[in-house]
């Protein structure tokens, strides 16, 4: 194929603009696709998605920890670990002592 037919078969083509704009969003996609910018969207876009949950786990874990925070300061919840967990008696509480046999 000569220059002059090739010049001349491209004149035509380019006369067709929805021919052009075809070839033009073609080898955008294609661009697109092999630049890699495509996936670099999709894994920015799952990497949010995870983030919000983590930040949402975050605060629901906060808020948890600050309600149990208020409640430490609490004596009465103090006074009442104390029994249970360690056994303690209180100023006026009887306490009994069994003999083992």
């Amino acid at each position: 194929m000569s220059y002059s037919k090739f010049a001349i078969g491209l004149r035509r083509f380019l006369n067709h603009p929805a021919k052009v704009a075809l070839c033009c969003l073609g080898i955008f996609v294609v661009s697109i696709i092999l630049n890699g910018n495509l996936f670099r969207l999709w894994s920015l876009h799952r990497d949010f998605d995870r983030i919000t949950v983590d930040i949402s786990q975050a605060k629901a874990n906060i808020a948890s920890l600050s309600d149990q925070l208020k409640q430490a300061k609490d004596p009465a919840f103090i006074e009442r670990q104390a029994r249970d967990k360690l056994d303690l008696a209180g100023e006026h509480d009887l306490v009994f002592v069994f003999p083992e046999q």
